[in-house]
């Protein structure tokens, strides 16, 4: 991951700030309260959301009503583009951190498409799963949490530094304290919870027991001897208290039965009063008035019917017989229910009809759309057999075939004209770029005597040769030169030189003005340049000749002049130079110009600018060979797309071929069966559906026509009966018409229906008349037997007549009443008692009035409570006795104290062993943790010893972490190991910077993350602040670092150690 760009809109003091990190080591550096930390909070903010409210330095909420967030821009491991934006809404929807915010991740993916992900999606895929309190501890620190060496011992950081080292360590050291947590739950040498305590507490406990049981029998015998007088006492009284409790139950039942009793006298007294009603009927009063009812009852019914009977007589004689509706009703009545069906007929008739005509205009309709010419004969004799409709479609298949063959061959006829005219108008653009770049490269390189190719390298290669060979020459020999300073110096230059400048500066404007004027800007301005430096090396070699122009020429080496003819005879049979030309007009100063022409200076400065040219006229050698080599592909494509053109066009002729047999095959087809020649296979498939439709509507038609018939036929029937019989009835009106027909039915039903009802009415009247005076005769049957009844009664209660009837019937009614009060009463006095306890209270009752007995029950009652208290004091006493014995039974039971001792003893031999296994295992884990401490520590700690190591200058060699309480320990060279809290603030804070960064380069899953540092230095002397930038420059190389701080000397380090940092400056 990779940090780009930061465009901050609001957070803390910072607004409206654009920040771009453009390299490996990044330096912010300002002054205090310039946003330093603000930008580092700014980045956890944009990464992992905004704080609480109750860290509101990190939240950066600005102070006032603004914008609060903004947006980061960075790539991940792949090289790929994010954009972070997120905008906190806290202030306007009051809602909790993160609750509010606006965030708007966007990822780019494959052809440059935005991929919009979630918090989750960027903490998983950019961010490597680090979580946020890892980054704010790890990646992007301050100060202050440098210092926290809390969390470098959190869960999270501490399952990175031994499972990176070995594998569970924390699950040992649970082992180890778990172990030592059992250890102190079984012993300890003061403890008094652990179970070996209580078992020795439980022993001794037992073992005192054993020796005061014996003093427990004496006392055990004078209990047992109180509880069987208690007991003897206890029974006595129990025997008094039921002699009392009968007496007592006798008084309480006598007062509460005293008013019943008295109630229970009168009533047999009034029993013993009444008259003689022995032979009276138990029920005879309840039967003679029952008697009495049902004869009022008969005698009302009796009248009742009689006067029925009277107006049924009357009704009767108002109906009639009618001899037409006897004869023809159930004709009427057939023809009625036969009504539904003649008008559904009619109905269906007319519905058939409509169908017919209809039926007749679509199949109409169908033949003119097959041919006006046609009929139903023609229609009816085509055949539509599956061979016909299968040729068909194969001939349309075939149309059809043909049609997307010329679509896709024309489709592919313009892609080809298309390709072959790509192909022509490349080829005649890379001609045109060739003869361009011919015509380019001959007026640039005109000074180049030879015209083919080859023979101007070989003569390029001999002319280097040559000059190399001369070099050397020179350089193998020693040639003394004399010094002749002394001769006056002429200020101008010599004549050939100026000569030579004129020359070369007039070319020069002459060669620029046409290399423009021909459309090559590029070679103008190279070549102006050679031309300009070629004359300021003439000018330099003309003042210099100044100083030697007495020299004689025969102090020129011979050698040297061999040398130099070879080189410029190679030189002129290749370049025509424009030198030639100048030196042609020099007359009167020939030697001196021989004498220049051998000067080594003048042929180095001649061979620079010859090779110059020479690169020049290779690369457009080069570019020459390239644009032939273009045009020979461009010619070979326009031939092959012009052959693949004439091949599609073939292929359309051979296509328009066939198409002309297929439709003189389809014309023949028509042809023989008498069928349009214009149709075509595809609107004949349709026709062959409208033809199916036609011979099915001719179809439906006949089948039509048969059942109207048929309908026609029942409706002619049905209105003749109806005529007939309206001809016999004498009321009726005899019409023709058939309309009518239903009407008059309709009233001819209606009298037949009313007369039937007459008849029933007649019908129903007889037969009631019947049943009544059938019901008058059984009624007098039931008087004369109610009569007879009536008398029976009377001579049962042996009553002379009625009135001494009901004088015995009252008062065997009283006597029943009586005998049931005195039951009762028997009943609520006397239930449960037997027949002694019943003499007792009568006699009580008979002898003694009541206050007496209230009197008697009193004195009862208070007996029986000192009685029943003195029972409950001896029943707690004897219970007390008896828990007492209990007590003594248990603590003199010697036996079972003495198996519960052995059953102790044997539980602790038990924790005993338990207790050796456990401490020998944990001084087995406490010994390899020892040994693991000395020589084996995590990858994490490894890294972190060789950064300390860097970061100290090899005063200290490693960093050990004690695996019991995780204390970090620095170890010097010699051996010495030094706790962290013992170091100095400095050299600590580089302890745990050294231990963050070997976290970090030990978690696979957060490579690539940035590294944000804020102002770490600050304790650092200027030798280890070296080294950490060191260190830093050597984390550049695989993860981005950005460092945050307020000192000048920092950053001015920063970009003397590290040259490609970038140093970015904040003003506060």
């Amino acid at each position: 991951m990779r940090l780009e760009r930061m465009n901050i809109q609001g957070f803390g003091a910072v607004r409206d700030k654009s920040l771009t990190i453009e390299a490996p080591v990044t330096v912010l550096y300002g002054p205090n309260e310039a946003g330093k930390s603000t930008v580092l909070y700014f980045i956890r903010a944009m990464l992992y959301g905004f704080p609480g409210k109750g860290s509101p330095a990190e939240r950066g909420e600005p102070a006032d009503e603004g914008i609060h967030g903004g947006e980061l821009r960075f790539l991940d491991e792949e090289g790929v583009p994010w954009v972070i934006k997120r905008y906190s809404r806290s202030r306007e929807t009051g809602s909790a951190a993160g609750k509010g915010d606006r965030l708007h991740i966007h990822k780019q993916i494959a052809n440059g498409m935005v991929m919009e992900l979630g918090q989750q999606e960027l903490e998983q895929y950019a961010l490597g799963g680090v979580s946020r309190d890892m980054f704010r501890q790890l990646f992007a620190i301050s100060l202050s949490e440098l210092q926290e060496i809390r969390s470098l011992q959190s869960a999270e950081m501490s399952s990175y530094l031994f499972h990176a080292g070995i594998g569970g360590g924390a699950n040992i050291l649970d082992a180890e304290r778990k172990l030592s947590t059992e250890m102190d739950k079984l012993y300890k040498p003061r403890g008094k919870v652990q179970q070996t305590a209580k078992l020795l507490q439980s022993i001794e406990q037992l073992r005192a027991q054993v020796r005061e049981s014996q003093a427990y029998v004496p006392r055990y015998n004078e209990v047992a001897a109180s509880i069987q007088e208690a007991e003897e006492r206890l029974d006595l009284l129990e025997q008094e208290r039921a002699r009392n409790a009968g007496d007592l139950a006798l008084l309480r039942k006598a007062v509460e039965i005293r008013s019943v009793w008295l109630e229970w006298r009168e009533a047999r007294l009034e029993l013993k009063d009444l008259m003689d009603s022995d032979a009276f009927p138990a029920d005879g009063i309840t039967r003679y008035e029952k008697m009495q009812e049902e004869e009022r009852l008969l005698l009302a019914q009796s009248l009742r019917a009689e006067r029925v009977i009277e107006e049924i007589e009357d009704k009767l004689k108002a109906f009639a017989s009618n001899a037409f509706m006897e004869q023809y009703g159930e004709a009427i009545e057939d023809l009625w229910s036969r009504r539904n069906i003649y008008e559904a007929a009619n109905r269906e008739l007319a519905e058939l009809t409509a169908e017919y005509k209809s039926q007749e205009i679509r199949l109409e309709q169908l033949l003119r759309d097959i041919d006006p010419a046609w009929t139903q004969q023609e229609l009816l004799a085509l055949s539509i057999s599956a061979a016909e409709r299968d040729e068909v479609r194969r001939i349309s298949a075939a149309f059809s075939g043909y049609d997307r063959r010329m679509e896709a061959l024309f489709i592919e006829q313009r892609g080809a004209e298309r390709s072959a005219a790509a192909a022509e108008s490349a080829l005649r653009e890379t001609r045109r770029q060739l003869r361009e770049e011919a015509e380019r490269g001959e007026e640039t390189f005109a000074i180049i005597k030879p015209a083919a190719p080859k023979e101007t390298a070989a003569l390029w290669n001999q002319l280097q040769l040559e000059i190399e060979r001369w070099r050397e020459a020179r350089l193998s020999r020693t040639q003394p030169e004399a010094a002749s300073s002394s001769r006056p110096v002429n200020s101008r230059l010599p004549r050939m030189h100026s000569v030579l400048l004129a020359g070369m500066a007039v070319m020069t404007l002459l060669l620029a003005a046409v290399l423009f004027w021909t459309a090559t800007p590029e070679a103008a301005v190279i070549s102006s340049i050679m031309m300009l430096l070629g004359m300021g090396y003439v000018y330099w070699s003309g003042r210099r000749g100044l100083a030697v122009d007495g020299v004689p020429p025969q102090e020129i080496s011979a050698h040297d002049r061999y040398g130099t003819e070879e080189i410029n005879h190679l030189y002129s049979m290749l370049i025509a130079a424009p030198y030639a030309a100048a030196s042609s007009n020099l007359g009167s100063r020939r030697d001196k110009t021989a004498a220049m022409a051998h000067d080594p200076l003048t042929v180095e400065a001649q061979m620079r600018e010859l090779r110059s040219v020479m690169e020049g006229w290779q690369a457009w050698r080069q570019r020459l060979d390239r644009l032939s080599s273009d045009c020979a592909a461009a010619e070979e494509k326009a031939a092959l797309q012009a052959a693949e053109l004439k091949t599609v066009l073939q292929t359309i002729q051979q296509e328009e071929q066939r198409y002309f047999e297929l439709e003189r095959k389809w014309e023949s087809w028509l042809m023989s069966r008498a069928l349009p020649q214009k149709l075509s296979p595809d609107v004949m498939l349709d026709v062959f559906v409208q033809v199916e439709q036609g011979q099915e509507l001719i179809r439906q038609k006949r089948s039509l026509g048969l059942k109207m018939d048929v309908l026609l036929r029942e409706t002619e029937d049905y209105v003749f009966r109806c005529h007939e019989i309206f001809a016999v009835d004498s009321e009726g009106d005899l019409n023709d018409s058939k309309s009518l027909t239903v009407a008059e039915l309709g009233n001819l039903h209606s009298r037949w229906k009313q007369y039937q009802e007459d008849t029933r009415q007649r019908k129903v009247l007889a037969e009631r008349i019947a049943e009544l005076r059938k019901e008058a005769a059984a009624i007098n049957e039931e008087t004369d037997e109610l009569q007879q009844r009536k008398a029976g009664l009377l001579a049962q209660s042996q009553s002379p007549d009625e009135e001494s009837f009901l004088r015995m019937g009252a008062a065997s009614k009283r006597r029943e009443e009586l005998i049931r009060i005195i039951r009762h009463h028997e009943i609520t006095m006397f239930s449960g008692w037997n027949d002694a306890g019943r003499g007792q209270l009568e006699h009580l009752l008979e002898l003694t009035d009541a206050a007496e007995l209230e009197a008697l029950c009193n004195q009862k009652e208070e007996s029986a409570s000192t009685e029943a208290r003195l029972r409950d004091e001896l029943q707690e006493r004897r219970g007390r006795l008896l828990q007492e014995r209990e007590s003594l039974e248990s603590l003199g039971n010697q036996d079972s104290a003495l198996q519960q001792l052995e059953e102790l003893r044997s539980a602790l031999r038990e924790l005993v062993s338990q207790y050796a296994v456990r401490s020998m295992a944990s001084e087995f884990i406490k010994r390899t943790r020892r040994l693991y401490e000395e020589e084996k520590q995590p990858q994490v700690l490894q890294l972190a010893s060789r950064y300390f190591s860097i970061l100290t200058g090899g005063l200290y060699s490693r960093i050990v972490m004690r695996m019991g309480d995780q204390s970090l320990l620095a170890e010097r060279p010699e051996g010495e190991l030094i706790e962290s809290s013992r170091l100095s603030r400095g050299t600590a804070e580089q302890l745990y910077l050294a231990m963050r960064l070997g976290l970090i380069q030990s978690m696979p899953h957060a490579k690539g993350l940035p590294l944000l540092l804020d102002d770490l230095f600050v304790n650092f002397d200027g030798e280890r602040l070296g080294h950490a930038l060191r260190l830093i420059s050597e984390l550049s190389r695989t993860r981005q670092v950005v460092m945050m701080t307020c000192h000048r000397h920092v950053a001015e380090q920063t970009q003397a150690q590290i040259p490609g940092a970038q140093l970015i400056s904040l003003q506060s």
